[in-house]
């Protein structure tokens, strides 16, 4: 098995892989608010994009944080956050396929941690489908990754165009250089329309000084089986159709507000197209925990 962690790390990781799991009102409505109001109370933001905003947290902040804390510990036992703090996450546009394996050979990852607090709907009258995180049966042992059949640099965004639409960016460099000289004026750039004036400009300015965490690669692709296109119409259409390639479905485990959610690093996961369900964002705690602590 190929594997950037270390043998004796591996077989650590390897020891504790499981199936994933959903565990219905772990947490109650009252806390779930406590959670929000805790969130708000914090001013810095780890991210701050269009598409997502992530908020830190030291679980000995707060009350409410460190009572989370025990109450995960009591169904998953012991662990740790060496990478990436715990953090509250509130996404406006899916999360495509990636993995949190980490960056660190010598960590003993274990499980991804998600607790969802809030789910705000487009039309309040409208259907008012959950969302979902969907597991694949496929693993990876290599460092964090975005899985697409396009790769890049790690310079790729997700923006929005002229009419509000995401589309993702793979060089955000390059299109940054196609709009310096451009001032209050609409653009296409690979089919898509921009309008282009100065917030526009220190939004991508600042996106470019930017690298992001995960290496984007294809490959996830390891055999020419096509994916089940009933499966991709019904989860996952706000991703190209051959990214999928090879991926085998485990579970869709349904955000109910409350509920635990968890399942191994190790395992390739990703949003359902929450969008053409009347959508508009979801907000949780995530945690990339681990069994030991690393420096």
């Amino acid at each position: 098995m190929k594997s950037f962690f270390t043998e004796k790390v591996l077989k650590e990781i390897l020891k504790s892989e499981n199936d994933p799991q959903n565990i219905n009102n772990f947490i109650n409505q009252d806390d779930c608010n406590e959670l929000l109001e805790f969130r708000k109370s914090i001013k810095s933001k780890m991210v701050d994009r269009e598409e997502s905003t992530k908020v830190a947290f030291n679980f000995n902040q707060s009350d409410i944080s460190k009572k989370l804390k025990k109450k995960v510990e009591e169904k998953i036992g012991e662990f740790y956050v060496n990478d990436f703090e715990p953090h509250f996450v509130t996404t406006r546009f899916p999360l495509r396929l990636h993995v949190d394996t980490g960056k660190n050979p010598n960590d003993i990852i274990y499980k991804n941690v998600v607790i969802p607090l809030e789910v705000v709907y487009q039309n309040e009258n409208e259907n008012k489908k959950k969302p979902n995180t969907i597991i694949f049966k496929n693993k990876w042992y290599e460092r964090s990754a975005l899985f697409t059949k396009k790769t890049s640099n790690n310079y790729d965004f997700i923006i929005k165009n002229s009419t509000g639409n995401f589309v993702d960016i793979t060089n955000i460099h390059d299109f940054k250089k196609k709009i310096d000289e451009v001032e209050d004026k609409e653009i296409v750039y690979e089919g898509n329309k921009f309008f282009v004036n100065k917030n526009f400009k220190d939004y991508i300015t600042m996106l470019s000084k930017t690298k992001r965490y995960n290496i984007r690669t294809d490959k996830h692709i390891i055999n020419k089986t096509n994916f089940d296109k009933n499966i991709y119409e019904k989860y996952m259409s706000h991703q190209p159709y051959e990214d999928c390639q090879g991926l085998e479905l485990d579970k869709a485990l349904e955000w109910n507000v409350g509920n635990l959610i968890y399942w191994d690093r190790i395992r390739i996961h990703s949003s359902d197209n929450f969008l053409k369900n009347n959508i508009f964002s979801k907000t949780a705690i995530a945690l990339f925990t681990s069994k030991t602590r690393t420096a």
